[in-house]
């Protein structure tokens, strides 16, 4: 009878009777629910966890029924991510009938900052959303990592929060395993054209341990050139960031015309700065400003007597400041494996002199599972420019880092329509292959006439890949297949 549940207490016994003994059960009731009352929630309301109990005010309390009861509670701060949460206590006030349920929550006592010998422990801890008196959440907690890991200073990072120094508390340890962040190469070669180059990186991406990036390149003898560039996380609250480029530099390009193709060398003197901050209280949401001041040229072009080639050389200066609304929800932005990115900008050229143009981007991507470690990944590109732009800022599509199988820039214009999808599929930890298919141009201006699509075309491009984890950071290679032949393009990181 105890195990129905209904009764406070059971008691048996015998007494005599007319042919033997008679047995005599007595039982006291359980008593009647008045009302059911909460200590010690904040997650939830009295209204949300009652709305899982099966036992009701009015109702006869039921041991059975409200141990279920309270297994559901704790089940829904679970789900909810609310690992450390837990019924403290049950009782019945005699008074009143109100069946009292206490709960201990799991609070954070004490954020403790493990394995660092370089970077400087706040860091750390303001990437970190979770903070002291706060419930411990694991979803919040897994984001906090997460963004460690995007700080790209941390080969690993993990957490195994434990009990604290009394119940209901949570100590949250933070170990981390930082990387060799500091890089410098030099280099020198020959060529016919160019005499004797030489150039020098130097790099250090937790600049004495604060996180702030610094590099420089320098490019000497046949090829003069050099950038500096340099980048801090929060330079105020709430996490503003600046970035700072100055340059004056070239890269090798190519153009394609329906008879011919010619390198030549974009030369782009300059800088820019870009503010950056979240949105309101949001922990994916950011505004970038960006202002830019350039001069564009092309130089030592072959072919220097194509009319295409006369037109391209036009050296101009271009002075914008732009402006980015970026909603980011991927885990690991270097290798995401889930979320998404939805990205809107438009850049303003010729306010402040130079050539006018306006330019209109959206860049939409995401990461999905597609089975085991499997990720189905797809970037679309949509762009628009008005105006009179340079030949070097309007859109060029082709190559690695847009549409593979053709070559570098093989599609300039003013408007762009561009979709990328990738079946990423691992194989050991440090190899994963790649199935792709990209589909997409740019068309349209006064350039596309002569060296690309006067109006969009649906260029396809498909193939395989490979991509290897090196200690100096993740080579893809790529061989790709178009209508115009084959091309293997060879660069760093994904190209989305």
């Amino acid at each position: 009878m105890r195990d129905l549940g209904w009764f406070y207490d059971v008691t048996v016994a015998t007494e005599p009777a007319e042919q033997g003994a008679r047995l005599v059960v007595t039982v006291v009731e359980n008593p009647v629910i008045h009302d059911i009352v909460f200590e010690g929630n904040t997650v939830f309301t009295a209204d949300q966890l009652r709305a899982v109990m099966a036992s009701k005010p009015g109702e006869i309390a039921n041991n059975r029924t409200i141990i279920r009861d309270l297994q559901a509670i704790v089940g829904k701060y679970n789900s909810a991510g609310y690992i450390f949460a837990q019924v403290s206590d049950v009782t019945t006030d005699a008074k009143t009938g109100n069946l009292i349920i206490a709960l201990l929550e799991g609070n954070v006592e004490e954020i403790r900052v493990i394995g660092n010998r370089k970077t400087k422990p706040y860091v750390i801890k303001r990437e970190i959303r979770t903070k002291p008196g706060q419930v411990l959440n694991a979803e919040r907690l897994r984001r906090d990592l997460d963004r460690l890991i995007n700080l790209e200073i941390f080969q690993d990072v993990s957490s195994q929060p434990t009990v604290g120094s009394a119940p209901g508390l949570v100590v949250v340890p933070i170990n981390v395993v930082e990387k060799k962040t500091g890089l410098a190469a030099a280099g020198v070669g020959y060529s016919s054209v160019q005499k004797l180059v030489g150039f020098v990186d130097l790099a250090e991406s937790n600049l004495r341990g604060t996180g702030q990036k610094l590099t420089l390149r320098t490019e000497f003898g046949g090829r003069k050139s050099y950038e500096l560039g340099y980048f801090t996380p929060w330079i105020a609250s709430p996490e503003v960031s600046m970035r700072v480029g100055l340059y004056n530099r070239l890269i090798l390009r190519e153009a394609v015309t329906s008879t011919t193709a010619f390198l030549y060398d974009e030369k782009r003197t300059g800088g820019n700065v870009t503010l950056s901050r979240p949105i309101g209280n949001s922990e994916t949401t950011r505004i970038f400003a960006t202002l830019r001041a350039d001069s564009v040229s092309v130089q030592q072009a072959e072919n220097q007597l194509l009319p295409e080639i006369i037109a391209l050389q036009r050296a101009e200066d271009v002075r914008s400041f732009a402006f980015n609304l970026r909603n980011d929800t991927r885990n690991i932005i270097a290798n995401p494996t889930r979320g998404g990115l939805n990205s809107a900008s438009v850049e303003f050229a010729g306010w402040l002199g130079g050539a006018r143009f306006n330019k209109l981007g959206l860049d939409l991507r995401r990461y999905i599972r597609a089975g085991g470690k499997r990720i189905f990944a797809t970037r679309l590109l949509l762009g628009l420019t008005t105006g009179t732009p340079p030949f070097l800022e309007q859109f060029l599509v082709g190559g690695g880092e847009t549409l593979r199988g053709y070559r570098n820039d093989r599609f300039p214009g003013k408007r762009m329509a561009l979709l990328n999808t990738e079946l990423r599929i691992p194989f050991q930890q440090n190899l994963a292959g790649v199935l792709f298919v990209d589909v997409g141009d740019a068309w349209a201006g006064a350039f596309a006439r002569d060296l690309g699509d006067t109006g969009f075309k649906a260029h396809v491009g498909y193939g395989i890949g490979v991509r290897l984890v090196t200690p100096i950071g993740p080579i893809r290679i790529d061989y790709g297949i178009g209508s115009e032949g084959q091309e293997t393009h060879f660069s760093v990181g994904h190209a989305f």
